[in-house]
């Protein structure tokens, strides 16, 4: 993963980031701070670079990173990392732009993150000729911690799928032993089990 050509990060970068490089010495603050300056103005040419790449990178090299038809973009989208990364990335982007700001709260309103996400696929439609009239997005959020969920599941609750999902994505348990309890569950049951699926 770290040793990726270099993109918006350098290989460096991602050691860092990743905790694999240690800065350690006399200069160990000053190259800290000069790696964290370098990734932030990347980045930010990076974003900038975005709106150079939607208005003119051509239509079959686009159509070569992500396919050109609906089912190509599915087959291209099997790709974990490439769907991982567009997954991380627009949750990296929304999460900045505050898309978590009042979620959990009665009234969920973030005008920010409307604009953009309304900009965005109007934008994206006008590429297509396609005039998107309206965009609406419903989030229903709770405000929850691993810890509370750890509680209520020592305590014999029930948790939902979508509260055992985050406690999986969250690093409290070991997902390869929950990969494991999986499979042994789906494929080492009984005969009558197996039929239930």
């Amino acid at each position: 993963m770290t040793s990726r050509k270099n993109a918006m990060l350098t290989t460096e970068d991602r050691r860092w980031l990743t905790g694999e490089k240690v800065y350690e010495g006399e200069h160990a603050k000053q190259q800290r701070y000069q790696r964290r300056k370098d990734i932030r103005e990347r980045l930010y040419n990076s974003m900038l670079d975005f709106s150079i790449l939607f208005a003119h990178l051509e239509e079959r090299e686009r159509a070569k990173l992500f396919g050109s038809s609906s089912d190509e973009r599915y087959e291209r989208f099997a790709d974990a990392a490439l769907e991982n990364g567009v997954r991380d990335g627009l949750a990296f982007l929304l999460y900045n732009a505050g898309v978590t700001d009042g979620m959990g709260s009665d009234a969920v309103e973030n005008a920010l993150v409307d604009r953009l996400l309304t900009e965005a696929v109007s934008h994206a439609g006008r590429k297509d000729a396609v005039l998107v009239e309206s965009v609406s997005l419903d989030i229903a959020a709770t405000r929850l911690s691993s810890s509370d969920l750890l509680g209520r599941l020592e305590a014999g609750e029930e948790l939902s799928p979508t509260e055992l999902g985050y406690l999986i994505e969250s690093e409290a348990v070991d997902t390869s032993e929950i990969q494991e309890q999986v499979r042994t569950m789906l494929f080492e049951g009984t005969p009558s089990d197996e039929d239930d699926l």
